[in-house]
């Protein structure tokens, strides 16, 4: 093992088998939450963002047609000036759509989970690297560095980051290597190689994902601020110019940003300039959001976590109370009187994290994890700096501290495998594979989708639909029609019926009168209903 004695050889040994778990629990996956499906809709489809962008209401489509939604088609490759279409067009940047395009180009016409785990494997591993060095470089402890890269790495919170095929992975990423530069320059001056990689994670941050804004916003700010405090008046104001241009340039590069952020018709614009107005999701995310970490990272275990934590707590004061308060006390005290550059660095981003904590639960329209995520590897790096810090403080670095952590770890430990064992790590979807297998069993039936024009269950439902001999979308209204419909169509064995039964995304029908109703007019003898989704009930006519 002596090839394993240099501490970077560790370190990449340590990485490889975190992304190995990542791996493991990737092989899991069996479906997709619908933002997946759009992932690849607006990364491949060409100059067509949505599912209903391609005429689908009142026809019949092959279901394979449906498919090239996601697919880049031969001769469409690289077509990124239809990525930065569909994205003007949705509500989000486009600089993870255009990596997933890149991606999707060398195979067309064909999706598959691997080609948004490619990038996420990249960005993943490249989280745990800076999770370590940042870490490294506010403990000067290069175990407490590695504890800290797999506090994150291997937790459920960090694990569905990994598998989630969107943009929050690379948004993490790129979070990290701001947050790694923010410490380099606060500790070793604000030299021009440190603050042009800002700039450049600002700039790719803020064309990944907009909630890049609230951490990349506070920590600029307490950085300013602390230079401020120094009297350093033209660092900080290069330091703002700096900023200012890399927001300038995402803005030139993208501006359809400015539509996105300010129109009128879309709800999720709308409802988060609401949000911002008057903080009215507040309280719902943050319930919503420490409930998450308390599945992420403590397997649903907070009260028991929190009993401990005050329970070493009291040790640690009582155990600080003990050593009393000696001339050779003092003088340590008076001693470490003065932050270390180091020290200072981790109160900012203490800060920061906790400003940007609160401001995503004040605009945060969904009480969805994902708006954290990228918060996370920041809140792994704190809680191990906190927790050394106060033990040193109450305890120093004798045999107690040790089995103190040690302690803690072994109790981590736990808790991580209660977590994956019930079920904390997201995005994994092992109810999908009945609905997927239903569907082929069907396959060769015509189906019918009942949607009053809504394009978001027909996404969630694509892969299903794919798989079908014909489909045909139209309103309920229109069931009248179905004697039309069926006209030159072989129903002998019945058909399948989709119904859009959600009300606050979609049409909101009722699927049993719906169904009944289709059955009638269809003169179908029976109806059974096959399986549920979000947005939809599935039925079989017979």
């Amino acid at each position: 093992m002596r090839y394993l004695k240099d501490w970077r050889q560790r370190l990449a040994l340590l990485i490889v088998l975190q992304i190995f778990v990542l791996l493991l629990f990737t092989t899991q996956k069996k479906g997709y939450f619908i933002d997946e499906i759009y992932s690849w809709g607006l990364s491949n489809s060409y100059y067509e963002p949505f599912v209903v962008s391609k005429d689908v209401f009142g026809r019949w489509v092959d279901g394979r047609e449906l498919m090239e939604y996601m697919t880049v088609q031969p001769g469409q490759g690289f077509s990124y000036g239809s990525v930065w279409y569909n994205q003007a067009q949705d509500v989000h940047p486009p600089l993870f759509y255009a990596l997933l395009h890149t991606v999707c180009s060398f195979t067309p016409d064909t999706y598959g989970t691997w080609q948004g785990m490619i990038l996420n494997l990249i960005f993943y591993g490249g989280c745990l690297a800076m999770i370590f060095l940042t870490a490294d470089l506010l403990m000067k402890n290069r175990r407490a560095a590695a504890a800290a890269m797999m506090l994150w790495g291997l937790s459920a919170g960090g694990i569905s980051t990994g598998i989630y095929i969107r943009m929050y992975m690379l948004s993490t990423f790129l979070t990290s290597v701001s947050i790694y530069l923010h410490v380099r320059m606060i500790r070793d001056g604000q030299k021009a190689r440190f603050l042009a990689g800002i700039c450049l994670a600002t700039f790719l941050g803020l064309l990944t994902q907009y909630y890049f804004v609230f951490l990349a916003f506070f920590l600029s700010g307490f950085y300013v601020l602390w230079k401020l405090a120094q009297k350093k008046w033209k660092e900080a104001a290069i330091y703002s110019v700096c900023l200012f241009g890399a927001v300038g340039a995402m803005i030139g590069v993208f501006p359809a940003c400015i539509h996105q952020l300010t129109r009128q018709d879309e709800f999720v614009a709308e409802k988060t300039r609401s949000n911002l107005a008057a903080g009215g999701m507040l309280a719902t995310n943050l319930i919503s959001y420490i409930s998450s970490i308390n599945m992420d990272f403590l397997g649903g275990r907070i009260r028991e976590t929190a009993v401990l934590t005050v329970a070493a707590a009291v040790y640690c004061v009582w155990a600080r109370l003990k050593k009393g308060y000696g001339d050779k006390t003092r003088k340590t005290k008076r001693k470490a009187a003065a932050l270390a550059p180091e020290d200072k660095a981790a109160v900012i981003l203490t800060l920061a994290f906790c400003f940007s904590f609160l401001a995503v639960s004040w605009a945060a329209v969904v009480p969805g994890a994902r708006y954290i995520y990228n918060l996370y590897p920041l809140m792994t790096i704190l809680a191990v700096w906190w927790g050394i810090r106060l033990t040193g403080w109450c305890m120093g670095t004798g045999k107690a501290a040790q089995r103190l952590y040690i302690g803690a770890a072994v109790f981590l430990t736990v808790l991580y495998g209660m977590g994956y064992l019930q079920g904390h790590v997201q995005y994994l979807y092992p109810e999908n594979e009945e609905r997927t297998d239903l569907a082929a069993r069907y396959g060769d039936l015509d189906c019918v989708y009942i949607d009053n024009y809504e394009n978001a269950p027909l996404t969630q439902d694509l892969i299903e639909l794919s798989g079908f001999h014909g489909v045909y979308v139209m309103p309920e209204e229109q069931i009248d029609r179905v004697g039309e419909i069926r006209e030159g169509r072989d129903w002998e064995k019945g058909i399948i019926v989709y119904v859009d039964t959600n009300e606050f995304w979609s049409s909101g029908y009722d699927g049993e009168a719906v169904i009944k109703r289709l059955q009638e007019k269809g003169g179908f003898k029976r109806n059974r209903r096959l399986y549920s989704h979000e947005l939809s009930e599935t039925y079989l006519l017979e």
